[in-house]
């Protein structure tokens, strides 16, 4: 017999697959699916490859960034170990969602090998994740000068960047102090990551054949990941399609079976590198760096 526990686990996943499934609903009535595959099928393989590897440089570089928060903490690996480990943790986020999720593995592998205190690495995992949304946050304002339609004042959204920085630097330095020799680091890492996801997105959308508005794509693009962060689905799979689909009827310039094959798209790319986690899930051992 299941204990609460274990049910309340059980219920978190099937709310999460009830509402993917719902998401994914009602994006699959608005698509037209012969145009979807027209996009793809045309689309241009080169701008694919060089889409692909802008993220896989995004994604190595996330793996670094974690590792500056995990020194802080007296944890010494190899950008090469670490790595390896994340990958794993790749697999886990995007083919193993519900109870054991890929941040989730990797805090029991670090606590088991390193005997780090649990709260400092769940509080190190929080940060890492909160910088990289400061970033996203940030382009993310910046992009709202495309968009100007939806509301005027969108045209001084950037000028909340400096709010929104200065506002994490204050309580980084107030309640998390032991992290502020690592915040400009992690901070430049996290703007360019955000910058590479982009011109990924970017090159998509060229290989899709768009050829304008790009602006108001990357709003698009860029509001759908602050989505995707927000742990309401299954493996992150509909929240993206449901920020596509309603900023594509609220925007006239942009083209809801191209959002939705850029979707696509990257889904793809993420499960893609995700299997390099494979690996080390039949080998965990293999994480380790030989001595």
């Amino acid at each position: 017999m299941l204990n609460r526990e274990q049910l309340y686990k059980a219920g978190k996943f099937l709310a999460k697959l009830a509402i993917t499934f719902a998401t994914l609903y009602l994006v699959a009535r608005q698509i037209e699916i012969d145009a979807l595959k027209v996009l793809l099928v045309e689309a241009n393989i080169s701008f694919f490859i060089l889409a692909l590897g802008l993220f896989v440089v995004a994604k190595l570089l996330e793996a670094r960034r974690s590792n500056l928060f995990f020194r802080v903490l007296n944890i010494q690996m190899s950008e090469a170990m670490n790595t390896r480990l994340y990958l794993l943790g790749m697999f886990y986020n995007l083919f193993l969602p519900g109870g054991i999720g890929g941040d989730s593995y990797r805090v029991y592998w670090l606590k088991k090998r390193f005997q780090s205190g649990l709260k400092s690495l769940i509080t190190a995992f929080l940060l890492n994740r909160v910088n990289g949304l400061v970033a996203l946050l940030s382009l993310l304002l910046i992009s709202c000068t495309y968009v100007t339609e939806l509301h005027p004042l969108l045209q001084y959204a950037f000028m909340l960047i400096v709010i929104v920085l200065a506002l994490y630097y204050i309580v980084i330095r107030r309640f998390f102090s032991d992290y502020s020799p690592t915040n400009i680091s992690a901070t430049a890492y996290s703007f360019f990551i955000q910058i590479l996801q982009l011109a990924s997105a970017h090159y998509i959308l060229y290989a899709l054949g768009v050829d304008q508005d790009f602006g108001v794509y990357w709003f698009i693009f860029l509001l759908s990941g602050l989505a995707f962060t927000i742990p309401v689905t299954v493996g992150g799979v509909g929240s993206r399609e449901l920020v596509f689909l309603y900023g594509a009827q609220m925007l006239p310039n942009i083209d809801l079976n191209t959002c939705i094959a850029l979707s696509l798209v990257i889904y793809c790319m993420r499960a893609l590198v995700s299997l390099g986690g494979v690996y080390f899930l039949m080998y965990p051992d293999k994480i380790i760096d030989k001595p």
